[in-house]
C-alpha cells in the first residue's frame, strides 16, 4: 500500500478534498512565485533606455502589483481553507469517537476511540501541513514583487531627473 493511500485511508473522507486543495493551492503558489521571479529578473536586467517613457515604467509597476494582488487574494483564500478543512476533519473524527463510545463496550470501545482520534489528528495535521509552506512560498513571491517595484521606482527617479 502506498503512503498516500494509507494516509487517505487513515484520515477519513476529508482527505480527498484536502489533497485536491493542496494540488490547486501549490499550482497557484508556484505559478505566482515563478511569474514574479521572472518579472523581477526581467526588470533588473533591462537597461534604462529600453523602458521608454515614465508612463511606461509606471504602467509596468502597476501591472506587476495588480497581477500579484489578484493572485494573492485567491491564494490566501486557499491557504485559509486548508486548516479549516482540517478542523472539519477534527470535528468529524471526534463525532466518530463519541459514537463509538456509545455503541461499544470494553476493548472495542478503545479501538473506536483510537480510530476517531486518529482521523481527527491526521486531518488537522494535513490541513496545517498544506497551509504553512504555502504561506512561506507566498512570502517569497511577495519579496520578488517588492524588489521589482524597488527597481522600477529607481528607474522612475532616474527618468524624472533626466527630464528636469
Amino acid at each position: 500500500m502506498t503512503a498516500l493511500q494509507e494516509l487517505l485511508d487513515r484520515g477519513g473522507i476529508l482527505m480527498v478534498p484536502l489533497i485536491l486543495l493542496s494540488v490547486v493551492l501549490y499550482a497557484r503558489c508556484f505559478g505566482l512565485y515563478l511569474t514574479m521571479r521572472r518579472a523581477h529578473r526581467r526588470i533588473a536586467a533591462t537597461r534604462l533606455e529600453h523602458f521608454g517613457s515614465l508612463g511606461r515604467v509606471r504602467s509596468l509597476r502597476a501591472d506587476l502589483t495588480e497581477t500579484f494582488e489578484q493572485q494573492r487574494f485567491v491564494i490566501t483564500t486557499l491557504i485559509a481553507t486548508a486548516p479549516l478543512m482540517g478542523l472539519l476533519g477534527t470535528v468529524t473524527g471526534m463525532i466518530s469517537t463519541f459514537e463509538s463510545l456509545i455503541e461499544r463496550t470494553g476493548q472495542k470501545s478503545f479501538e473506536g476511540l483510537a480510530d476517531g482520534i486518529s482521523i481527527a489528528l491526521i486531518t488537522t495535521e494535513t490541513g496545517l501541513a498544506i497551509a504553512i509552506p504555502a504561506v512561506i512560498l507566498l512570502h517569497f513571491a511577495q519579496r520578488h514583487v517588492q524588489h521589482g517595484e524597488q527597481n522600477l521606482v529607481r528607474v522612475e527617479s532616474t527618468l524624472m531627473e533626466a527630464a528636469v
